[in-house]
Order: structure tokens, then sequence, then C-alpha cells
């Protein structure tokens, strides 16, 4: 047991905000703008189905969080190549920008990757959750921006031998990235990019 946990890099750039898409693989019920409004998270459907996520996501809506969301999914499967104690996973994603688009640097998002992994690592306990950093770019066209920006998605997986420990799981390991992802926490990371704490 344990936390795997990695970085990457993709090139590939989504724009936000962004209608919603629906297919046969998955659904999307678009970008929402909840930043400022915590009691809008309700409309985010994740939400609904994660009392830790939901706890997560009012808390970056905050008008004080220095990054926010700009897509997020959860959802459960099987995993038949697997051991059979870790067969059954749940799991999901979160993006975040930095509010202050044009000054935060990939070293400073690199700080806050080694530091979410720090904390995940002290927490993980009996636990077997991958996670995977991935730096990638994003068309911001908000707040009279229009340009790209860097950002962070956050693929998170937790491993059991069933779907009700799967789950159970999941709320621990989003709980600890939600912890790991505190106000000082990014603030410290993104010290040196010129931003100042609301």
């Amino acid at each position: 047991m344990g936390a795997n946990i990695s970085h990457s890099e993709n090139t590939e750039a989504i724009t936000v905000p962004y209608p919603a898409f629906h297919s046969q693989v998955r659904s999307n019920y678009g970008f929402v703008d909840v930043r400022g409004r915590p009691e809008l998270v309700g409309e985010i459907t994740e939400s609904l189905n994660s009392a830790k996520f939901e706890v997560f996501l009012k808390r970056l809506a905050s008008t004080s969080a220095p990054i926010f969301s700009v897509g997020c999914d959860l959802g459960t499967h099987c995993d038949l190549s697997l051991d059979k104690h870790l067969r059954e996973i749940a799991g999901g994603y979160l993006q975040v920008v930095s509010s202050w688009y044009t000054k935060v640097r990939p070293e400073h998002w690199a700080r806050l990757f080694n530091s979410v992994k720090h904390h995940v690592e002290q927490v993980v306990a009996t636990d077997h959750w991958k996670v995977n950093f991935e730096l990638a770019p994003v068309q911001v066209n908000l707040d009279g921006y229009n340009n790209l920006t860097g950002s962070v998605k956050i693929d998170f997986f937790a491993c059991a031998p069933s779907r009700k420990k799967a789950l159970n799981s999941r709320e621990r390991l989003i709980e600890a990235i939600d912890q790991g992802l505190s106000d000082d926490a990014i603030t410290s990371s993104f010290e040196g990019s010129g931003i100042r704490p609301a």
C-alpha cells in the first residue's frame, strides 16, 4: 500500500469557458464559474457524488482562494488486469488555474506539486493511491483576459478490493489533496511570482 505520485506535461490546451457535451463514453455539463459564489458548487454534478469533493470545490470557490477550478470529473471502474485487492478503482480529476493568470510559472507549479506530494505521502496510511499532476496550457477567456495561461490537471485514483472501499478511500484521497493545496501552501509555492495574498 502507499501513494504512487507522478507528474507529466501536455501541450494541448482546452478553452475556458466551454459548453456542455455528451457522448457514449462520458458527459460534461460545461464550465460553471463559481468563483466567489460557493453556493453554486451544487450545480456541479460531481459535487453531488462526493462530500469531500464538495467541500474542496467550495473552498476553491471562496474569494480568497489563490487558484480556481476549470474542470473536474469523478468515476469508478474495474480493472481486471490488476491484483484482486486493487481491481476496484474510484477516481477523478481536478484542473486548476492560478487566479494570477500571467504571474505563475512552471517552476511555481513544480514547487506546489512537491508540497502536495509530501503531504499525500504522509497521510496515505493503508490506502493505495495513484496521483498524477499534469502541467498543461489553458486558453482563458475570462475577466477580460483572452490568452493562454498555465494549469495543473490532477488525476487521482484510489484502488481497493471492493467498490465501497474504493469510494471511501477516494474520499480520504480528495481530503488529502485538498489539505495539500491549502492557501498557505499555494502562496508559499508561488512566492517570487509577484503575487500578493488576498
